[in-house]
């Protein structure tokens, strides 16, 4: 009865695991994006803790519209609350410290979604196959680079880095990802599947974007 008791003080409840399993997910999210080295010392805390905030009211997310609200809103949050790092070769600053880029909050906010909603199924493996469906691609310099050159006039001058992207490239680039999705695959994958294809064939040595399938 005395060891039970004991026992009950040490056994984490249902709920608290399941807060510790959804944080350990985001904080692996977060080192996969890449992205938390572009920000100054203590950006990883203060985005880990704004997601995990934001998590269930995207969970909550009843259409594509609220969704892309939502999104905007933490991309603002961004712009405005976390600074990119100062840059330096050798000793020399090339780059001061400044505002994170809207593109650059949007990539790092897409790859956790992508991985908490499109890997790993939260909230509920249903709802998940729901929002999968308005996630973005989480582009990259590449993959700017590929669109740009499918669509050369979609934009004036095309970013040439993430940190170049500001609130309108970033919406006519997710525009964009949507419209070869529609050409080239026949709207038969997502742009979070999208993101998966191109970054493999973009980054991991094949010569020809063609070669991907797109049946």
């Amino acid at each position: 009865m005395e060891y039970t008791k004991k026992l009950e003080k040490v056994r984490p409840k249902r709920r608290e695991a399941e807060d510790v399993k959804r944080c350990n997910i985001v904080d692996m999210a977060l080192g996969f994006s890449a992205m938390m080295r572009l920000f100054e010392e203590g950006s990883k805390e203060i985005i880990q803790e704004k997601i995990l905030e934001l998590l269930p009211v995207f969970f909550t997310a009843q259409s594509e519209e609220e969704f892309k609200q939502l999104h905007d809103g933490f991309c603002r949050w961004g712009i405005k609350e976390i600074m990119r790092t100062k840059r330096e070769k050798g000793r020399v600053v090339v780059k001061d410290s400044g505002p994170a880029s809207y593109g650059q909050i949007g990539k790092t906010l897409d790859v956790v979604l992508h991985v908490v909603i499109y890997y790993a199924q939260y909230p509920t493996v249903e709802k998940a196959k729901t929002i999968s469906k308005w996630l973005n691609a989480a582009m990259d310099t590449k993959m700017m680079a590929f669109l740009a050159g499918c669509y050369p006039d979609a934009i004036d001058k095309w970013p040439k880095s993430v940190e170049q992207v500001g609130g309108k490239e970033y919406r006519v680039i997710q525009d964009y990802v949507r419209r070869f999705i529609q050409e080239e695959h026949g709207s038969r994958i997502m742009p979070v599947q999208f993101d998966d294809i191109y970054w493999e064939v973009l980054n991991r040595g094949s010569k020809n974007s063609k070669q991907v399938n797109h049946t």
